[in-house]
């Protein structure tokens, strides 16, 4: 089990109180303790790999990118630990990731690593206590473990992020939407889960991103639906992720909720609502009533399970013949 120590009187936190009050309006980096307090060796990360294994693909996802396309960024493509039947040593599915460019979000940590959730809570339960302003609900966590070259494509989040960092060097690149617009569409279409995450981005955008590197003891907060991407550089990289909502962002998720069913059931072509507007706040009435009646039914979004860790291929992973591909809601 994941030894945690006493969090009952820990700060975990290290920054100054007035240094974290840009939360949930700009780009805060933030000193931490969870890397101290959290035992991420090796010997846990390959359990808690195990246990996700164990649980099945819906409590994981196991990502590389593909070397194509512009400017850097591949094609995302996901696949399993193990298949159905077989069983995954945690150890050598870590040593794949530290070879390459495979990526592994751990999902459900308050199942399959308790501890671990509750430290992210304690930390939550702290940022409540010192910054005024910070409210927290619909808390989603889970642990990342990256490799070397591995890096996430642009995307949008429906979610409010708070990143902490553990293990390695990460570099996130970020586009302010009030200076890089993206297109509602795009937004509503992602909230409607009408496509997954990930955004294309103006060629001359990507030299221009704020850029954070996080070493072991730093995390990142952003604002809601910034998009986003990140690097790794050159080590074993290991985060416990958080995604949340707090009041303006949910008024934010249900103006777009709204907007995209006028304009989708309807035809129309509605303005869009900025954040903080009476608009918005009309808006987000209508959305939320919307979803509270399952005025809208997505179809379930199917991700093709395209490769296999396989410790005998060269490169760790094996590819799945089309027709053997397992498709999975995500």
């Amino acid at each position: 089990m994941t030894h945690i120590a006493d969090i009952a009187e820990a700060r975990l936190l290290r920054n100054d109180t007035p240094e974290l009050m840009g939360v949930h309006g700009e780009v805060v980096v933030f000193g931490h303790a969870l890397a101290d307090m959290a035992s991420l060796d090796d010997d846990n990360l390959a359990r808690i790999i195990e246990r996700a294994a164990a649980a099945g693909p819906e409590h994981y996802n196991l990502s590389m990118v593909e070397p194509e396309g512009a400017a850097g960024y591949g094609r995302w493509v996901q696949g399993l630990l193990t298949e159905p039947g077989e069983k995954v040593n945690g150890h050598d599915v870590l040593a794949l990731i530290r070879r390459g460019r495979l990526w592994l979000q751990v999902e459900h940590l308050h199942e399959l690593a308790p501890d671990l959730y509750r430290l992210i809570r304690a930390a939550y339960d702290e940022f409540k206590r010192r910054v005024a302003h910070f409210t927290y609900f619909n808390l989603y966590t889970n642990l990342l473990i990256s490799g070397p070259s591995a890096q996430v494509t642009p995307h949008i989040d429906v979610a409010e992020v708070l990143l902490f960092h553990i293990r390695g060097r990460k570099k996130f690149r970020l586009w302010d939407p009030a200076k890089f617009p993206v297109p509602d569409e795009w937004r509503e279409s992602i909230i409607l889960r009408e496509q997954l995450e990930d955004i294309p981005l103006r060629p001359e955008w990507l030299e221009q991103a704020m850029e954070a590197v996080l070493e072991p003891g730093q995390g990142v907060s952003f604002p809601f639906m910034w998009p986003h991407a990140v690097e790794n550089l050159g080590e074993l990289n290991v985060s416990l992720q958080s995604e949340y909502h707090h009041p303006a962002s949910i008024r934010r998720y249900a103006a777009l909720y709204a907007n995209g069913l006028l304009r989708r059931r309807l035809g129309m072509n509605p303005q869009s609502t900025g954040p903080g507007t009476l608009g918005e706040a009309l808006r987000a009435v209508a959305g939320l009533a919307a979803k509270k009646l399952k005025v809208h039914s997505p179809k379930p979004r199917k991700v093709a399970m395209q490769f296999v860790i396989d410790p005998a291929e060269e490169d760790g992973v094996r590819r799945i013949p089309e027709e053997r591909q397992m498709h999975l809601e995500k």
